[in-house]
């Protein structure tokens, strides 16, 4: 290997291909002090990668997720908060208005807003090129919305047994796991895989031109779109809608129009509709990825310079993916302590409509993570540990072989040149990997797992955790 080549095949492709870096909290954009739209791509370093996880509207409210939560949140806990005060639910002690004082509030208000369009302009020509403000958001909105979960929690803890309503910050916990996994998914499955699969053609890990085919449809595969006549939309959003406009649009049908406070719900279901969207970009993406490993298209490198056999960027890839599948995992615990717990049927979870209703709503989303995890951790870490394994097999199997042929060789020119000398060893399978040969026993050591071992255990317990909680509340 020459050099650059070396070079190269350190480097990690784990990146996002625009021109930002930095932890996943800060790879989506803050409006207006970020550009709504990604960058254009007119160098050669921060150009659209042909593969894109998700297209149109989908994409461009992953990358404003900050902005897309603060706003939805803000209508719906705004107008539930609103309710509460209308049935007595929050008592609040507003001040009278008064002539006086609405002639001192709208002044008041054109000052405040001048005053923040200063802020404005002073924070943006200084923090241009910089990410704290996305940190700020995120940590900000994160304590905000940590801090509701934890107060339906504790009301779930404090009423548990007793015939109570959740909080009204309960759906809190909705937002923030939409929040954290949108950051999530937008740094690792959109800007750091489309980089990562888009680069891996360029390594020494895959065979040509069949990785070249494999992009080709992957390419054609996610991220696509469907027309209507003029109407071009991502089948992302076509599939959310057609899945989930019904049981949407059912309760409105089914209970009157409640006037505003049906605007929570509408803000809502916005936020339940991108989710389904991206939980289908997320699905073609991961089915791709299964047919990468299914197909033999990667070639384990025993002494590649990352350490992992050439495979450190598809473990940090499969790494991505569980740390997303656990946020969600926690999601659901919560959700099955905070509502679930309260709005258990009063007679137990019995044969009947209410008692399957309960189940499908609140214990089924439990087994559903427990399903995804373990074929995740099959489809992933186990299914590149095994394609490592066989691949250090077969070497050790390639130098066994050569060795042996070396050797018929030498003692054929040192006997006689009419007589055949039969060696037994030839006859052998060579499948012993302790076998004493210096050519191969280097790779003994070679690694067979595409993350360290400790990493791995981590993930296990981390995926633990929420069924543990599960079962404790």
């Amino acid at each position: 290997m020459s050099g650059d080549d070396s070079e190269s095949a350190q480097t990690s492709h784990w990146e996002r291909w625009t021109d930002d870096s930095g932890p996943f909290y800060q790879a989506c954009a803050v409006f207006p002090f970020d550009s709504v739209a990604e960058p254009n791509g007119d160098s050669l370093n921060n150009s659209h990668p042909s593969a894109r996880f998700a297209t149109g509207i989908t994409r461009k409210l992953l990358r404003n997720i900050p902005m897309f939560v603060l706003l939805t949140g803000t209508v719906y806990f705004s107008i539930m908060s609103l309710r509460a005060i209308s049935t007595g639910e929050i008592q609040v002690n507003l001040p009278r208005l008064t002539f006086q004082a609405v002639g001192l509030l709208i002044p008041g208000l054109v000052i405040g807003a001048f005053w923040l369009y200063l802020i404005y302009r002073v924070l943006t020509a200084t923090l241009q090129g910089s990410s704290v403000h996305r940190s700020t958001v995120f940590f900000v909105t994160t304590l905000i919305l940590a801090a509701g979960t934890a107060h339906a929690g504790y009301t779930a803890w404090a009423n548990a047994g007793a015939t109570t309503e959740p909080a009204i910050t309960v759906q809190m916990g909705y937002f923030l796991f939409v929040l954290v996994t949108g950051h999530l998914i937008y740094d690792g499955l959109a800007l750091k895989t489309e980089n990562l699969l888009a680069r891996l053609g360029e390594t020494s890990i895959v065979r040509q031109p069949m990785y070249d085919e494999f992009y080709t449809e992957l390419t054609n595969s996610i991220g696509d779109t469907i027309s209507i006549k003029w109407l071009e939309i991502p089948r992302s959003v076509g599939f959310a809608v057609v899945v989930a406009l019904g049981p949407i649009l059912l309760p409105v049908i089914v209970s009157p129009w409640a006037g505003w406070g049906e605007l929570s719900y509408v803000a809502y279901s916005l936020v339940t509709l991108f989710v389904i969207a991206v939980l289908y970009d997320v699905f073609v993406l991961i089915y791709m990825f299964t047919e990468l490993l299914r197909r033999d298209i990667l070639e384990y490198q025993p002494f590649h310079p990352d350490d992992r056999g050439g495979f450190r960027d598809l473990g940090k890839f499969a790494t991505r993916v569980n740390a997303i599948l656990a946020v969600a995992g926690g999601y659901v615990a919560y959700r099955f302590y905070a509502e679930g717990i309260l709005n258990l049927p009063s007679g137990g979870v019995e044969p009947s409509l209410l008692g399957v209703t309960w189940v499908v709503l609140y214990a089924g989303p439990i087994g559903a993570y427990v399903f995804l995890v373990l074929f995740w951790l099959y489809h992933s870490f186990w299914r590149l540990h095994s394609k490592m394994e066989e691949g250090r097999q077969q070497r050790i199997e390639e130098l066994q072989r050569e060795a042996k042929e070396g050797s018929q060789q030498r003692r054929l020119t040192e006997f006689q040149k009419n007589a055949k000398v039969e060696d037994p060893g030839l006859t052998r399978e060579f499948v012993d990997p302790e076998t004493d040969a210096p050519a191969w026993e280097s790779l003994q050591d070679a690694p067979t797992w595409p993350i360290k071992r400790q990493g791995l255990f981590g993930i296990l317990v981390v995926d633990a955790i929420p069924i543990v909680f599960t079962f404790i509340s």
